[in-house]
């Protein structure tokens, strides 16, 4: 019964797509198959780089800062405009600005060079020394290989046995009170920080071998930097702004807040800006 019943549907199939001939039934079908497939991929590329700077520039800097760090800016303004003077005035062209600003910078080291550039920093910002705590100072180990680092240790280990305090830099902005103009208060509070930045020439290359990948250029966009900072303390930046308006228009048009207030506070920073030679080969 069950094989009629299959055979009459298949029939039907068949029918209904217009081919002629005897249909077939199966019971089973099996489908077996093998897929063996083994992709092989091996690239060596070597290069080698010889570059020849036209002057070099080495930096040895060690920065000590002992003790608080602080600024303060005050501002205010007010403008009153002509008594033949009639309003609205225009913001976008006729509205003067009042700005406050006040930077604490404990160690601050700068290196710019159209050379080759080499650079062994060390900058240290630690509290006031603390003559009632009775302690006296360590002293770096002298079997260090990197001094920097042996003296940063040795600074830790003096704050920890209480001989120096922690350090507090803060700065602060206010443009308070500003009537008729707009009001900007900026405040940066940073402990240390140091940069390299190189200006030099684009490579010069003097030969390339297409099939080694060899080549020789003449460049100075070369830098090293050996950098340590230690900052044990605190950094803090507060700015306010307050503003009042009166017989203005067209707000649209000004390219600047009416009144902004900006703070950064920053323990370690470090910026180093140098042209890469890696774009050279063709």
């Amino acid at each position: 019964m069950n094989m009629q019943k299959l055979l009459s549907g298949v029939a039907v199939v068949a029918i209904a797509a217009g081919i002629a001939g005897p249909a077939a039934a199966f019971d089973t079908v099996d489908w077996s198959w093998t897929l063996t497939r083994t992709d092989t991929s091996t690239r060596t590329s070597t290069s080698n780089l010889d570059a020849l700077p036209l002057g070099d520039i080495a930096v040895e800097s060690r920065q000590i800062y002992v003790g608080d760090v602080q600024s303060n800016s005050d501002a205010t303004g007010i403008v009153t405009p002509l008594a033949t003077a009639s309003g609205p005035f225009d913001a976008g062209t006729e509205l003067g600005g009042v700005e406050a600003k006040a930077d604490s910078y404990a160690n601050v080291s700068s290196t710019e060079s159209a050379f080759a550039l080499s650079s062994n920093v060390g900058q240290f910002h630690v509290g006031d020394i603390d003559v009632l705590s009775g302690e006296t100072p360590g002293v770096p180990d002298a079997t260090a290989t990197n001094f920097n680092h042996a003296y940063a240790d040795k600074l830790i280990a003096d704050n920890g046995t209480g001989f120096f305090t922690p350090h507090q830099v803060t700065a602060t902005a206010s443009a308070l009170d500003v009537q008729n103009a707009t009001a900007l208060s900026e405040a940066m509070a940073v402990s240390n920080s140091a940069s390299n930045t190189m200006n030099v020439a684009d490579p010069v290359q003097v030969s390339f071998d297409p099939n080694t990948g060899d080549g020789f250029v003449v460049t100075d966009a070369l830098m090293t930097s050996d950098l340590t900072q230690l900052s044990i303390g605190f950094t803090d930046s507060r700015a306010t702004s307050s503003v009042s308006m009166n017989g203005y228009d067209n707000f649209a048009a000004l390219e600047r807040p009416i009144a902004s207030s900006i703070t950064t506070s920053i323990g370690n920073l470090d910026t180093n800006n140098a042209q890469k030679a890696s774009t050279i080969l063709p």
